[in-house]
């Protein structure tokens, strides 16, 4: 084949590929614009800023913004197939242990206890596979503290936060670490929300 139709080829193909991307995002502008509409009716706004979302992937299936946002929707749904899908959409495509712990308790949602046990297992693992390398990595450790906790280890979460303190992270991450406890979100109140004990705006609520 003809050099300058193969360098042609590869342009157009770029060019495509950026206006797929630069399409996507302006879909999920369009998507949280909707979101945060306070004067909808709150099932309105999720349905209009997930077809918006649904939209932004058609045009780039690889968007993590819109990927993300997508979650947060079909967790207010309560839509437990389309969150472990999702989940592993998300792994496949980064390869974040963080994943594996969101399918773990998608599936402890669904009262599908021992397969979520096997989920935070394998993100466990991988976290601590990363660790040994990336030993100072600090979103990557705040990460395995939550997976820790979701799995119910609980006494290894507060000795990693613990030892986290002794490490040479900056100020502001010391600070981070300090008020990981009053301000990360419970699985327990997930676990309230998904039930139906209480609203979606009271999650965080101490």
């Amino acid at each position: 084949m003809n050099i300058r139709l193969i360098v042609l080829l590869i342009s157009c193909l770029i060019l495509t590929s950026c206006r797929q991307s630069e399409k996507s995002k302006e879909m999920m502008k369009q998507a949280m614009d909707v979101y945060l509409r306070a004067e909808l009716n709150d099932d309105i706004k999720i349905d209009s800023s997930l077809a918006q979302t649904n939209k932004a992937l058609e045009y780039d299936d690889k968007n993590l913004n819109a990927l993300n946002h997508k979650a947060i929707l079909l967790f207010r749904k309560k839509d437990s197939k389309g969150l472990n899908q999702l989940a592993d959409q998300l792994f496949v495509l980064t390869g974040k242990p963080l994943y594996l712990g969101q399918k773990g308790m998608y599936l402890e949602l669904e009262g599908k206890t021992q397969e979520a046990k096997e989920y935070y297992s394998r993100a466990i693992e991988k976290y601590k596979e990363y660790l040994r390398t990336d030993t100072l990595n600090f979103d990557l450790m705040l990460e395995y503290v939550g997976v820790l906790e979701a799995s119910g280890d609980s006494l290894n979460a507060d000795k990693i936060l613990v030892d986290m303190k002794k490490m040479d992270f900056e100020d502001y991450q010391i600070e981070m670490i300090d008020l990981y406890k009053e301000q990360v979100v419970s699985k327990e109140q997930l676990i309230k929300y998904w039930k139906g004990e209480i609203e979606y705006d009271q999650i965080g609520e101490k």
